[in-house]
């Protein structure tokens, strides 16, 4: 689920997207959409709630959202529950990665 190198630099060349841009790009509903601020998946790069605005990086997580709506059939509560589990497992790989690269090597 990781974005490809293209996806990143088409972002880049945006600042932040309208939340009506949001639902249009990502196919989720502004309902879903507010329901995953409300759940702390995505955090708007303002707080005025009549106008949120959202930084780029936001797309790739609710695409990410999106793929785990559509392939698993979740409602929002536990699609946000997923999103935040597969973050913590990315977290921990990356943890365990950096420990175990620590370890020496036995000579063979």
């Amino acid at each position: 689920m990781r974005p490809n190198y293209r996806e990143r630099a088409w972002l880049l060349q945006w600042q932040t997207v309208s939340l009506n841009e949001l639902a249009a790009l990502s196919g989720l509903t502004k309902v879903e959409l507010h329901e995953l601020v409300d759940y702390g998946v995505l955090t708007p790069a303002n707080q005025e709630e009549s106008q949120w605005a959202f930084s780029t990086d936001c797309m790739l997580r609710v695409r990410k959202a999106c793929r785990l709506r559509d392939e698993l059939e979740l409602d929002t509560h536990a699609m946000a529950l997923a999103f935040m589990l597969l973050e913590r497992i990315e977290v921990l790989e990356a943890r365990v990665s950096e420990l175990h690269a620590q370890i020496p090597r036995q000579p063979a």
